[in-house]
């Protein structure tokens, strides 16, 4: 019984250090949000796995890839509200369409992603999307929420000494916290993605035209990576048309009108 006591204690206080300190809202949104990780921590851990990344990986040389990605990039970090990031942009040699942006802004793209966008509208709408994960902290977040599933199973373990129970706690808590706020953090990057996008003067519609795009093509096999982690339905794009009108506002009021901006 004192075990018993001992763990739910070690849980109860790991959950309300968490509350009374950890609790901030996401720009744009105002989502309440559970963070435990400074966020110069977390630059700090964007700027080894990008240094690793530049030193392993194969970067591309194809000039009108580079300088897309730069042009759109630098736009969007421009109104993105973040000066002291120290911003990069790179594309990368690889056969999977993807594209990423690290916390403190760093940014990648793979060389087959331009086979799937038109022009740099399209381009943005990858680029806001995935800055907006940085942005909003996502990876902040999850390691947050990771922290605490971590506790947690300490504290059952402890507690009851069964193994049964502490897998049970695991799948429990995975299914109905980490797995739903992956898939809230997708469409929040798609609300934020959006209006950095028209902030920075691309056309926002043309998120539309590039995400439907990628679902008709999900057989591509260089599709399969970004599709995997920004699974694409009928309910998701519905919930972006209902985005476009405030998107609209913000591109109405930006200082440059990009429109599609130049072909890819």
């Amino acid at each position: 019984m004192k075990r018993f006591l001992r763990g739910f204690i070690l849980l109860a206080a790991a959950v309300s250090i968490a509350f009374l300190s950890g609790c901030s809202t996401v720009p744009y949104t105002k989502r309440s949000r559970l963070l435990l990780t400074r966020e110069q921590a977390e630059n700090e851990l964007g700027r080894q796995a990008w240094e690793k990344m530049l030193f392993e990986a194969k970067i591309s040389t194809n000039k009108k890839y580079n300088a897309a990605l730069l042009r759109v990039g630098k736009n969007i970090a421009a109104v993105s509200g973040k000066p002291e990031y120290n911003w990069e942009f790179r594309v990368f040699v690889n056969q999977q369409a993807n594209a990423f942006c690290l916390p403190g802004g760093k940014v990648g793209a793979t060389s087959s992603l331009f086979d799937f966008t038109a022009n740099d509208a399209e381009l943005a709408t990858v680029v806001g999307h995935e800055i907006a994960h940085a942005l909003a902290r996502h990876g902040g977040e999850r390691m947050s929420h990771g922290l605490l599933q971590s506790i947690g199973s300490e504290a059952v373990s402890y507690a009851t000494e069964e193994p049964m129970f502490v897998t049970a706690f695991g799948l429990l808590s995975n299914v109905a916290a980490v797995l739903p706020y992956s898939r809230v953090h997708e469409y929040e990057a798609d609300y934020i993605g959006l209006m950095l996008m028209a902030k920075a003067g691309y056309y926002p519609r043309a998120a539309l035209s590039f995400w439907e795009k990628f679902g008709e093509k999900d057989n591509d096999q260089r599709l399969l990576e970004l599709l995997s982690t920004h699974p694409m339905s009928k309910k998701r794009l519905e919930e972006m048309k209902t985005m476009l009108p405030k998107a609209r506002e913000y591109y109405d009021r930006a200082l440059k009108k990009r429109g599609f901006g130049e072909k890819l």
